[in-house]
């Protein structure tokens, strides 16, 4: 008789009681609202961060990783929406501080959050299609297909993926750390002049990463401000809420969509802002000055709900006056939705795959492009700082197509 039927230990009971246990660790451990400190950097020796995504001896995906099987999944864990581990939900493009919601300046990859009232969220038209969504159509992000939904082919690239594609990993490191914003001493690309830009971050925010494809991008600033704060188990952190982008998007972004670049050097044509003799097609200049006009609903370089510049400059006025990539499109995801002439024409015809959506552009149809030039035909171009042969090259206007000298720029753009 075993020790125990009596009114002693009963190893079955016992056996019973430890398969419990092993079960409440594990539901733990793969809750989906696991709470933890500083779960991306400023480790230290007793750390609990490590557990916040890995289980060492019973997890249920590779890399002893909590959640899956996709890594969107994954990162969703804490980052999606409804969980309570992060201030950032990229699902639903919304940044909490514990009472207060703000809209994601990165925009969500399914939703946006819009502000209070009945309806909170727009549904997303486009994203960056990671690992498990399959790919926009017209006004219509792809739908959530799971693992076998991947995208190699990058728009406006030359490279290809391969393996899983598009994941999160491929533009963040998870164990990079975050910096909290201070002032950031920097000399502009084209100055002397050394500048400091208050309350940013430089060497890459956003735990973006310095390498992609094999190329260095590892100057990227920007400028963020304070919401509030978010509590962890073991402390408190800032949350911040980016107000400018100050540098880099344009080389960063190239990385994979190096077709759109043109501010590597030796992609462009002097004096033009365009890079066609490389790669067959003329492409909107980036890092290039513009003045947005004002006036008449124009001109709204807010990162919230127009065209923002970012804020280096060559030693001119030092307000915000270079165009980049998120000067156009979100990083994440759009809600814009696109009509008419903006449905007609393929983003890049080089390469399979792409389709007419809305891009992740920051407004409807090409409300991008009249906020910084207007009705175009009728601009009046008063900034001596650039002239129009910095964006038009001559060779593709009227000036001298008649064999008499032609019609000058301003004979209509005056």
């Amino acid at each position: 008789m075993y020790e125990g039927q009596d009114g002693g230990r009963n190893p079955m009971n016992m056996y019973t009681a430890f398969k419990a246990c092993i079960l409440i660790i594990m539901y733990t451990l793969c809750s989906t609202v696991p709470a933890f400190a500083w779960t991306h950097g400023q480790f230290n020796a007793t750390t609990d961060a490590c557990a916040g995504c890995h289980v060492a001896h019973a997890a249920p995906y590779p890399k002893l990783l909590k959640s899956g099987p996709t890594q969107t999944e994954f990162c969703y864990l804490c980052h999606g929406q409804g969980t309570t581990s992060a201030p950032y939900d990229i699902q639903y493009g919304k940044t909490v501080d514990g009472g207060n919601s703000y809209t994601s300046t990165a925009g969500g990859f399914e939703r946006l959050w819009i502000g209070p009232g009945s309806n909170d969220y727009e549904t997303v038209t486009s994203r960056h299609t990671v690992m498990g969504y399959l790919p926009d159509t017209l006004n219509q992000a792809g739908a959530w297909s799971g693992p076998g939904a991947t995208q190699l082919v990058i728009p406006g690239g030359t490279d290809t993926l391969t393996g899983n594609g598009l994941v999160c990993g491929s533009c963040h490191d998870p164990h990079a750390g975050g910096k909290t914003p201070g002032t950031v001493a920097w000399v502009p690309p084209g100055s002397g002049s050394s500048y400091s830009i208050n309350n940013a971050v430089s060497g890459n925010p956003r735990l973006l990463r310095t390498s992609i494809l094999g190329r260095m991008v590892d100057e990227v600033i920007f400028a963020m401000e304070s919401v509030g704060s978010f509590a962890y188990s073991a402390t408190d952190s800032g949350v911040y809420q980016v107000t400018d982008y100050v540098y880099g998007s344009a080389a960063w972004c190239g990385a994979c969509h190096n077709k759109f670049d043109t501010s590597t050097a030796g992609e462009r044509i002097a004096g033009s802002g365009h890079a066609g003799q490389l790669l067959g097609m003329w492409r909107h200049p980036v890092d290039v000055h513009a003045q947005p006009p004002t006036g008449g609903g124009l001109g709204d370089v807010t990162v919230a709900t127009g065209t923002p510049l970012e804020l280096w400059t060559s030693g001119f006025s030092g307000l915000p006056d270079k165009v980049a990539c998120l000067t156009c499109h979100r990083a994440h995801g759009a809600t814009a939705q696109i009509n008419g002439w903006a449905t007609s024409w393929p983003r890049d015809t080089g390469i399979g795959g792409t389709s007419d959506t809305s891009a992740l552009i920051r407004m409807d149809s090409r409300g991008i492009c009249y906020n910084c030039h207007g009705a175009g035909l009728y601009n009046s171009w008063s900034d001596p700082r650039v002239a129009c042969g910095d964006c038009h090259p001559d060779v593709n206007s009227l000036k001298g197509h008649d064999g008499d000298g032609g019609v000058a720029c301003d004979f209509c753009h005056n």
